[in-house]
């Protein structure tokens, strides 16, 4: 019986999702995912937790899947979660905005964690 759990995200591009996790302070590899009992899942990118435990990402069909045994893991999902989606979000908006020809002014954290960017573009 296998505890990994497989956790469908609205994350799309797993190069983003490394670059993200690489800035959130994540090391970041490729291979299997440790869980409970030496038990193993198979990963694109594999984020190394302290303690035995570990939390991947694949990619499956247009979507990046989570995969980790949550249940030996000492972290909070859902602020996981909330954390690289924003850094991902951020990411994107800057990439694309960068494509179309703008430029990055200004970017503010706010006290409730948000991020207020500012971008130009000259004619």
């Amino acid at each position: 019986m296998s505890h990994f759990t497989r956790v469908r995200t609205k994350l799309r591009n797993l190069q983003t999702v490394q670059q993200a996790l690489e800035e959130m302070g994540y090391n970041v590899d490729s291979g299997a995912v440790r869980g409970y009992a030496g038990m193993e899942a198979q990963a694109d990118l594999v984020v190394k937790m302290d303690g035995r435990y570990d939390i991947g990402f694949r990619k499956e069909d247009d979507t990046v899947v989570m995969v980790a045994d949550f249940w030996g893991l000492r972290i909070d999902r859902d602020q996981f979660m909330n954390e690289l989606s924003q850094r991902y979000a951020y990411m994107t908006v800057v990439e694309q905005a960068e494509t179309g020809g703008w430029q990055k002014v200004t970017e503010e954290v706010q006290e409730d964690g948000s991020i207020r960017l500012v971008i130009q573009r000259w004619n």
